[in-house]
């Protein structure tokens, strides 16, 4: 929808604002799920600020240490502690879905020399689609809650 505003012409920043989107709606997917996670439901407006302390290289550096498939510790775990299953397919696409997305946020935000075709937004606000579907398949495994807790205290972990 963003891509195609203008129904003249798709125009680089309605590209570049679709790009950003995508990326957006699966990082508030994530810091929404760590949030609901680590704060109560209770005073309200609580959870929305523990929502908003999340960093987003934080969320880039945990999905990197989660991108692998099958294996069973991350960097961003405490020392020692091994993940109670291996990582999954669908944890790994979530994790190398939102570290694409972050980059390609990245370019399409901060690079005025890149030139996109028309249509080069739709692989990307696919591969968002597909985060959500893996996510929702993934949120209830025995690792959700680790990588979750990661994204918000794994910097930490290991001072």
């Amino acid at each position: 929808f963003l891509a195609n505003l203008d129904p003249r012409a798709t125009s680089q920043a309605n590209i570049r604002r679709a790009i950003s989107a995508a990326y957006y709606a699966v990082f508030h997917l994530l810091s929404a799920a760590v949030a609901e996670q680590v704060s109560p439901g209770f005073p309200a407006g609580l959870r929305e600020c523990t929502q908003r302390v999340l960093g987003h290289s934080q969320m880039f550096n945990v999905a990197k240490a989660f991108s692998l498939q099958g294996k069973k510790e991350a960097k961003v775990l405490p020392k020692g502690f091994v993940l109670p299953d291996p990582i999954s397919q669908e944890l790994a696409s979530v994790s190398n879905g939102f570290k694409d997305l972050q980059e390609a946020r990245h370019t399409a935000d901060y690079d005025v020399l890149k030139q996109y075709n028309p249509g080069d937004e739709l692989a990307l606000v696919q591969q968002a689609e597909k985060i959500f579907k893996d996510w929702n398949t993934e949120k209830n495994s025995k690792n959700a809650p680790v990588f979750l807790a990661a994204m918000i205290f794994g910097k930490d972990w290991n001072r």
